[in-house]
């Protein structure tokens, strides 16, 4: 799977490049902010991606013949996604699938929909939309004709954590050359690297694409708190037994009082 993945990544740039020496169109892009900083109060925030259009055809950009796709990858990460079964009136999990290289959180907006900007081959490569998302899976149980039911199931969860998120229509342009997107930033957004990228499109055909990275990073206690769990489990584990007890004594002490 990780072959064909590369050998898809590898037509895609190569395909990009076809097009873009047969059109002067560029794009480039700029994040509203580089940083995105999670504090305790933190309940989420929107990314504006703004770009613009370079060497295009005059005539063309007057008339709209050019189309934005903006993606916003989050880090990637495995997850394992189970079937609930009912077996003797209690509902346990059953068969699983685990998928890897998934995106923790994704976001896509465009200038129109889809299928209007490009032909499906084309929007498949390029990971475009919540059902093209490439990922590797391993069968875990035994499932490999259900591969699209697993995957509905994946797309449902994280769509319903406000991790995948789609807004056709979302890029909007402010000239003939210059556009701009806004893109949501959950309160459960994943730490790490995140990458936009703007993918240009002329009448259907793929001219090339660009991105830039952006940072998502706790601060003060919460980034204490993530560090000391993840670099001292030990430490963490003991601090957090004690403050237990400590608040559950508090509580007796106060409440206990006639």
């Amino acid at each position: 799977m990780r072959y064909l993945i590369t050998l898809a990544t590898f037509f895609a740039l190569t395909f990009a490049s076809f097009a873009a020496a047969t059109d002067g169109a560029d794009v480039q892009i700029g994040l509203s902010s580089e940083t995105v900083e999670i504090t305790s109060n933190f309940d989420g925030t929107d990314i504006v991606i703004f770009g613009s259009i370079e060497g295009g055809n005059r005539e063309l950009l007057e008339a709209g013949g050019y189309d934005i796709v903006v993606v916003l990858f989050g880090p990637k990460e495995e997850v394992v996604v189970r079937r609930k079964e009912r077996r003797l009136g209690i509902w346990v999990n059953g068969e699983a699938m685990r998928f890897s290289d998934v995106p923790s959180s994704y976001s896509v907006a465009t200038t129109k929909a889809l299928h209007e900007i490009a032909d499906d081959d084309s929007i498949g490569i390029l990971q475009l939309g919540l059902d093209n998302i490439n990922v590797v899976t391993e069968e875990d149980g035994g499932v490999g004709e259900d591969l699209e039911v697993f995957r509905d199931s994946l797309a449902r969860l994280k769509v319903r954590q406000n991790l995948f998120l789609e807004r056709i229509g979302g890029v909007e342009f402010l000239s003939p050359t210059l556009f701009k997107a806004k893109l949501a930033v959950p309160a459960n957004v994943p730490i790490g690297k995140h990458t936009a990228h703007a993918f240009l499109f002329k009448q259907g055909k793929f001219l090339n694409a660009k991105f830039q990275e952006m940072t998502v990073k706790k601060i003060g206690f919460e980034q204490f708190t993530y560090d000391l769990a993840h670099k001292n489990s030990l430490l963490y584990g003991f601090l957090a037994v004690f403050v237990a007890i400590a608040t559950g004594w508090l509580a007796s002490v106060v409440f206990g009082k006639d």
